[in-house]
This record gives structure tokens, C-alpha cells and sequence, in this order.
């Protein structure tokens, strides 16, 4: 079996704008069995489940890069939802921290431990013995590796050697369990890699627009190539909508549409924010924010997570940040048109500094900031929680199908994605009539790949990011151009012909899809407008972009970056 996943991973390594348009075009003749929109992390599952069940043709479009919506804008945590034990919701606990498990197995190098401390002080809303019980409960339904055990820490002077110089005044003590970091853009990336190197046929930039016709037998609908404005028919025995909170919108274009939306947008909007890294903190923290009249007067959790910490982190482009999130809040427009407010990184500040009070955490000191929005399932559609729950939005997921077949997955969680495939799959393969056949909780991703002792640093880490195979070929471009071997900055560990290697093996079409998600690039100091330049030129040398296309790719980098600034200043 290891052989042959071996010889999978290293066929088809390619994964271009020219696999894209071979794809596109195998899109417009071929009979589907199942068609998935949406390339968000939830619809990368399922095409991934698909292609590793064999004896199923499948599909995927996404209407901007993969993992362009909330599957990029997420806390880059892999973890269980310690919070939603206190609103008993305890089944989707319990499956968080099964497949935190199975992620960790399976995409090491992407997902990886870290330990958070629950902070109590006098006047929370939680007694720490209350917290202490909660946290031995939510690791005892973890089997990982036995070091990862909950534990309660009195002792101010040892909290600070973990957490850094926090606030003690009235601290009661700390609960630390464990969860994971993750590079959610990556871990998606390789999910959509993965399912390709397995015969599915995938597309980003291809923006679904209605239902041509449905029927029992077949499906047809019409798509448009949203880089060459192209329109045309795909044909699928079934359809699967993995569109996050766009699914209304995919709902509303059904023949069979009832008017009534599934998805709630109350709550839904998280933002999140990037600050220097206070120093000596090593621990994630977890804590309330105070009472706010923007939040109905109730205290909410916010995380306060180190990135770029490890050699790990900073392969993806991080520089020793904090990372501090989320808000719940109510979005304005379509889901592709949320920003930051200045309020919401006010909120999220105001809570970073309760806990780091001597801390330099002003607006001026916001790095970068990001937006995105929940599928939360609406209250009405939630028959299967109990009302106790009261205004709290479960972070479960329904799988439906439409009166005409159209199947639509509602709700989820970036952790619980893998599982939400299988289901979906066990669903698509009975209708098919195909013997099913899920592995994707045993086979890992592509970048898991065995590194020798004493293996050259740079070299483990391209192993460690691409994979025996995509390592491979980056090395080969160096050895035949020395050039390739430059580092495209100081501040980045990354070399041109790692740029080279995201748009040739990666499917990058633009700056953007570069700088915001192949790397983590637009997230740091500058946000990569300044070597924007650098990278188009380079790019130019290789590729097909005339002075034209590096002017108007600058360009359009810059204006998105403007746009996503506008109201914060940055």
C-alpha cells in the first residue's frame, strides 16, 4: 500500500493554470458522476473522499481560489470547541477531538500540537474548579499522545514563564489543554492536491450560475470560467453544494427553492487580527472579555495565539506574531464583501490588553487584519438541538438533499471537514450503487513525507512543506538554475523557485493567491505589498505575464489590500 501511494503522489505533479484549463475542458464533455461546488475545505473533503473510494467520477469548481472564503479566515486552529461543552454541546465535542486526532495523523507536518491556557479571574464568569473539570474532560476524549494532559496552574510565576509577563491581578489560576495550530489555506491546498493526484478533476476561478436542468438521472449547470468570462455546461449524476455561507445563494437558483433561507448570518462574521508577539509567550490563552454593550452585554472567549513561533510556522511565512480572535458579529452584504471594522479590532484589543496590560497593543500596532463568515445553521433549522441551547448557534452540520437531489451541507466546523466528507460520500456511493471504500482517515496528505538525519535544514523544509515529490522538483530547478536558489527576501525563508513551484505545482493564478494563501506572506508586516513588484517581475521571466499583466497584477494586489485596510488605518 506505502508503494503504491508513493507512485500516486509522484505522478501528476504538476498542478497549474495549464492542469486547470486540461481540467476545465474534460469539465465541459464529461458525464460526472458527482459534481462538488465549492473548494472551501468542506467541498475539498468530499472530492478528496471521492477520488480515494475509486470507481466514482467527480468533479470540483470554485468560484475564486480554493480556500478564498472563511477556509482562510479562520482562529488556524484544529481544535474541539472547549467553549461548547459549557452549552452541552457535547456530540460535537466529541467529533472535534476525534478528528483532531485523525489530522494529526495524517497531516503532521500541517497540524500541529499547541497547549492553551484558559486564563480565570476574580469575577469571570466560570470558577476555576468549574474549568479544571471541563478541561479533564474535554482531553480525556482525546487519545493522543499521553503528554497531552489537562492540568491546572496556581502558581502566578510558573503562569508567566509560559504565558509571557499577563496580567495577575486577580488571577486565580490557568487551565491548560491541548488543541492544534494549523495553516487552514494549506491544509485545504494539499486536501484539493491530493484528490487530483487521484484522478479528480478540479478548478478554481470557475463560478457556478444556475441549474440548466435537473432531473433524477442527470443534472446540467452553467458555469463561467471567471478568468476568461467563458461560459459553459457541466453534466453530473448528482450535485453537492459545499459552498459554506454561500449555499443560499446556490439554494436560491433550485426550481424547487421554497423561499426560505437555511443559513443565519446573526453571529456569523469573525474577524481576527495580527500584533508583534509579546515576548516570553509561548502557551496559546484563551479568556473573557469583559461585558460589552456590542456583544448584548455577555463576556465572550477570545484567543490569543503565538504564530511563527517554530521552524515549522515560519516555513509558511509567518514572523513571531500573535494572532488574536474572534468576534461574533453580524455581517453587512455578501459574504465575499466582509471586512474588519475598526470597532471589531477595538474589541478584539481592548481583550488582548485585559491580559497583556504593559503590552504596546494599540490600533498603530495592528499588523494586518482578516474577515470572514460562519455557515451557521438557522435556528428553525435546527430541530435535532436541544432548547436549552437558547441563542447559542451550534457549530454542527446537517446534510440535506433538495427535493430535486441537489445534495447541500449545511453548518461545520474547518476541524470536523473530513468527517462531513465521509458522510456525505457514504450518501453519494449508496446512490450510485458503488462499494464503498473511505481511507481518508488513514492515507495522509501529500507533504507527509519521512526526513533522513542530518538532512540538509533547507531541504528538510521544502520536504517537510511539499512532499517527497514537489521537494524534489524545486531542488531540480535550483540545481539547473542557480538563480532559483536566491531568497526572494530576508524577512521570508522562501527562494524564487518556490514561487515558481506555486503557480507551476500549486495552481497560484495570481499575486494574491501567492501571497495571501501559498504562503501566509499578506498576513505579515507589510502585508506584501512591497515585494509584490519582485515577485510579478519574477514571475514575468518565466511565465506568459507581459509588462501588462505584472502592472495590472501589482495593481490589483494592492487595491485588495487597500480595500481589505480601508476603515483600520493600516
Amino acid at each position: 500500500m506505502e508503494a503504491a501511494q508513493r507512485l500516486v503522489n509522484n505522478k501528476n505533479t504538476e498542478f497549474s493554470a495549464r492542469t486547470r484549463a486540461e481540467n476545465i475542458e474534460t469539465l465541459k464533455t464529461a458525464h460526472l458522476d458527482v459534481l462538488v461546488i465549492g473548494g472551501g475545505i468542506v467541498g475539498a473533503g468530499i472530492i478528496r473522499d471521492l477520488a480515494l473510494n475509486g470507481g466514482i467520477s467527480a468533479g470540483l469548481i470554485e468560484q475564486g481560489d480554493f480556500g478564498s472564503g472563511t477556509s482562510s479566515a479562520t482562529s488556524q486552529l484544529v481544535h474541539g470547541g472547549f467553549r461548547y461543552l459549557s452549552k452541552g454541546d457535547i456530540a460535537l465535542v466529541k467529533e472535534a477531538r476525534r478528528e483532531r486526532e485523525v489530522l494529526l495523523r495524517i497531516a503532521p507536518n500541517v497540524v500541529r500540537p499547541l497547549p492553551i491556557a484558559i486564563l480565570c479571574y476574580a469575577g469571570d464568569r466560570y470558577p476555576l474548579t468549574g474549568i479544571q473539570m471541563a478541561a479533564h474532560f474535554y482531553n480525556h476524549l482525546s487519545q493522543t499522545d499521553r503528554r497531552e494532559k489537562a492540568e491546572v496552574i496556581r502558581d502566578v510565576v510558573e503562569i508567566q514563564r509560559h504565558l509571557g509577563p499577563i496580567e495577575t491581578a486577580g488571577l486565580k489560576g490557568a487551565a491548560v489543554i491541548w488543541d492544534s495550530t494549523v495553516d487552514d489555506a494549506r491544509l485545504c491546498l494539499l486536501t484539493l492536491k491530493d484528490a487530483h493526484t487521484h484522478g479528480a478533476r478540479v478548478a478554481n476561478y470557475v463560478r457556478f450560475l444556475n441549474f440548466v436542468r435537473q432531473t433524477r438521472a442527470e443534472t446540467v449547470v452553467q458555469v463561467a470560467d471567471s478568468l476568461t468570462g467563458d461560459e459553459f455546461e457541466v453534466r453530473a449524476k448528482h450535485i453537492v453544494s459545499a459552498t459554506g455561507p454561500w449555499t443560499d445563494k446556490v439554494w436560491e437558483k433550485e426550481q424547487c427553492h421554497d423561499g426560505v433561507p437555511k443559513l443565519t448570518t446573526q453571529k456569523a462574521k469573525g474577524i481576527h487580527i495580527l500584533v508583534p508577539r509579546v515576548p516570553g509567550s509561548h502557551y496559546g490563552i484563551a479568556t473573557l472579555t469583559r461585558s460589552e454593550k456590542s456583544h448584548q452585554g455577555k463576556p465572550r472567549v477570545i484567543f490569543l495565539l503565538p504564530v511563527g513561533a517554530s521552524a515549522g510556522e515560519t516555513t509558511n511565512g509567518y514572523q513571531n506574531l500573535l494572532l488574536l480572535g474572534t468576534t461574533e458579529t453580524h455581517p453587512e452584504g455578501a459574504p465575499d464583501a466582509v471586512r474588519p471594522t475598526a470597532a471589531e479590532v477595538d474589541y478584539l484589543l481592548a481583550g488582548a490588553k485585559r491580559v497583556f496590560p504593559n503590552a504596546a497593543l494599540n490600533r498603530s500596532d495592528v499588523i494586518s487584519a482578516y474577515a470572514g463568515v460562519r455557515p451557521l445553521i438557522a435556528q428553525k433549522r435546527r430541530g435535532y438541538l436541544p432548547l436549552s441551547y437558547g441563542d447559542y448557534v451550534s457549530r454542527g452540520h446537517t446534510i440535506a438533499e433538495s427535493a430535486s437531489g441537489v445534495i447541500y451541507i449545511y453548518g461545520g466546523k474547518f476541524t470536523t471537514h473530513r468527517q462531513i466528507a465521509e458522510e456525505t460520500v457514504d450518501r453519494l456511493a449508496e446512490k450510485l450503487g458503488i462499494a464503498r471504500h473511505c481511507q481518508t482517515a488513514t492515507l495522509p496528505l501529500l507533504n507527509l513525507a519521512p526526513v533522513g538525519e542530518g538532512c540538509n535544514p533547507a531541504v528538510t523544509r521544502l520536504i517537510r512543506r511539499y512532499g517527497d515529490a514537489g521537494a524534489d522538483v524545486i531542488r531540480k530547478w535550483m540545481a539547473e538554475d542557480a538563480t532559483l536558489s536566491e531568497a526572494l527576501t530576508a524577512a521570508f525563508p522562501f527562494v524564487k523557485a518556490e514561487v515558481r513551484y506555486a503557480f507551476w505545482g500549486e495552481m497560484a493564478m495570481n499575486l494574491e493567491d501567492f501571497l495571501w494563501r501559498r504562503t501566509r506572506i499578506g498576513l505579515t508586516a507589510g502585508q506584501g505589498v512591497d515585494i509584490a513588484p519582485k515577485i510579478a517581475r519574477f514571475l514575468g521571466a518565466f511565465s506568459e505575464w507581459d509588462a501588462a499583466r505584472i502592472t495590472a497584477e501589482v495593481a490589483a494586489y494592492r487595491q485588495r489590500i487597500e480595500w481589505l485596510n480601508a476603515e483600520l488605518s493600516l
